[in-house]
């Protein structure tokens, strides 16, 4: 070889690294980086029904998210990675979830959580990591020193009221008795009863708060039924629920009995605690087919396929990651004011057909809530529910 052909050949080799050199540089910033979202919510004990659910939900949530290509902030993609925690649904034990997820997993932002009890552990922490949660519980209610902290579901007196237009407008129901937690979910159900008892025109039977993690419910109905009271309200964890509705209609309870909360997702399971005939007629939160968007069917489709021992019944805990994905896109921001800022002023379309906007600034002192609306459906058999109607209930 000439040493003019040698001094070509290496000028053709030099040119093809740099070549090389620059499509690694553009692969490199082509390549999506991972965005973690955090889920706080109960894996195990009584509520653990609901947080498996939720889990399942997320996770089929992502795979959702990632097949539809993530989402993209100033030109970077994003795929999704969802971290879990058992929030034990306590105070202590929602501390302890969320300090491993904001530590250990470091996660960008927190999803999913419901529990009033356990969010109030974390809460604080929130706030001093400036770490934007997009929760999902209906207790829990949005506090100005709280402005991190925003919930994507109907309030507890949004669900109350719509339980309470349901049992009177269709079961012709006139009394009520409440079956609450002696906690801080229990306490805020009776305190919004009595606050707004003279206007729902339903007469108030009695209240009994029963310690957390009850198990033997006989003693407390056994006197509190013979008010003959028309339905029983029985705002408790699924276990629990299942155990009431057990336990009253063994003591001869033929009433209606109704949480307004999530149906069981695992209803035949926990049918086999409470017994199929007796839990029929226990009324829910479950939506019905008809109320998904088109966006709603797809995510369904997938829910079906990844969690085919699950039931969909509260659409809420799904569209909050997908509003908070939806603003983070449309901030084109990780900063959680940017995103605040979107979700107090954007009306998002999600996975239910009726658009929703952010409300409770004149009741909460903060716009940090978003309204979904209220899909009621009752057991009629083993693994069967008929849907009762919808409501949509907005907090000023």
């Amino acid at each position: 070889m000439t040493k003019s052909m040698r001094r070509k050949t290496i000028g053709c080799f030099t040119i093809l690294v740099l070549i090389m050199g620059l499509a690694g540089t553009n692969s490199s910033a082509a390549e999506s980086k991972v965005l973690k979202l955090g889920v706080p919510v109960p894996l195990t004990g009584p509520a653990s029904q609901w947080g498996l659910s939720v889990k399942c939900s997320m996770e089929s949530l992502k795979r959702f998210f990632n097949d539809r290509g993530g989402i993209t902030v100033k030109g970077q993609n994003y795929k999704i990675e969802m971290y879990f925690a058992d929030d034990k649904y306590t105070a202590a034990g929602g501390r302890a979830a969320v300090e491993k997820l904001i530590y250990t997993d470091k996660v960008d932002f927190l999803v999913g959580a419901f529990s009033a009890e356990a969010i109030s552990g974390w809460a604080p922490l929130a706030t001093k990591e400036k770490k934007l949660a997009v929760i999902g519980g209906p207790v829990w209610n949005p506090k100005p020193e709280w402005p991190y902290l925003f919930r994507v579901s109907a309030s507890n007196d949004e669900r109350s009221e719509a339980l309470y237009t349901l049992m009177r407008e269709k079961f012709k129901c006139k009394s009520v008795l409440y079956v609450l937690a002696d906690d801080m979910d229990g306490k805020q159900v009776k305190e919004n009863a009595l606050a707004h008892a003279k206007q729902r025109g339903m007469e108030i039977k009695d209240f009994i708060m029963v310690p957390p993690r009850s198990t033997d419910f006989y003693p407390f109905l056994s006197q509190a039924l013979k008010s003959n009271p028309d339905y029983i309200y029985c705002k408790l964890p699924p276990g629990s629920v299942a155990l009431v509705v057990k336990q009253a209609r063994e003591l001869g309870y033929k009433g209606y009995i109704a949480n307004p909360s999530s149906m069981p997702g695992d209803l035949e399971k926990w049918q086999q605690i409470a017994g199929v005939e007796a839990s029929k007629g226990y009324i829910g939160i479950m939506v019905s087919p008809e109320e998904d968007s088109p966006l709603g069917e797809e995510n369904i489709k997938y829910f079906k396929q990844d969690c085919p021992n699950f039931q969909v019944t509260d659409l809420a805990y799904s569209m909050g990651p997908h509003i908070l994905l939806q603003a983070i896109e449309k901030a084109q921001s990780l900063e959680p004011e940017a995103i605040l800022n979107v979700l107090r002023t954007t009306e998002f379309k999600s996975f239910h057909k009726i658009p929703v906007k952010a409300s409770g600034e004149k009741t909460f002192g903060i716009k940090n809530h978003m309204s979904v609306p209220v899909s009621f459906s009752m057991i009629t058999g083993k693994g069967q529910v008929q849907f009762l109607g919808s409501f949509r209930e907005m907090t000023p």
